[in-house]
């Protein structure tokens, strides 16, 4: 479970990603949102990820997250792929997370990334 954000933008962090790990980024943001809202529904709720650092790093920016989601959907769909997951609503206003435009994170993001595929 990780979302990818080498980049402090997410259009170009998405489209740096290879068809497998972008397939991946939708279902996740979509499984991170998921397991946000039950929380926030029942604070007691057993759910996954609780205390995953995915998790941790995007609490408290639930419509930013929901806006990586949108945007790798968006991406996917340009690619040609077929989408069958849904497009989430978003507010006018979105808080970003403080970490985007982080170099460390994004840097780490990076790295992660070349781990996975070396010819990233």
């Amino acid at each position: 479970m990780q979302t990818f954000l080498p980049y402090p933008d997410f259009v170009a962090s998405v489209k740096a990603l290879d068809y497998r790990r972008l397939g991946k980024q939708r279902v996740e943001a979509m499984q991170l949102v998921n397991s946000t809202n039950k929380l926030a529904a029942n604070p007691n709720a057993k759910v996954g990820w609780a205390n995953h650092p995915a998790r941790t790093m995007w609490r408290g920016y639930l419509p930013a997250l929901k806006l990586y989601h949108n945007v790798c959907i968006q991406e996917w769909v340009e690619r040609g792929y077929n989408n069958t997951m849904k497009f989430y609503d978003l507010p006018d206003d979105i808080q970003m997370p403080d970490w985007i435009g982080d170099d460390r994170v994004h840097a780490s993001h990076r790295s992660n990334l070349l781990r996975k595929d070396p010819d990233y």
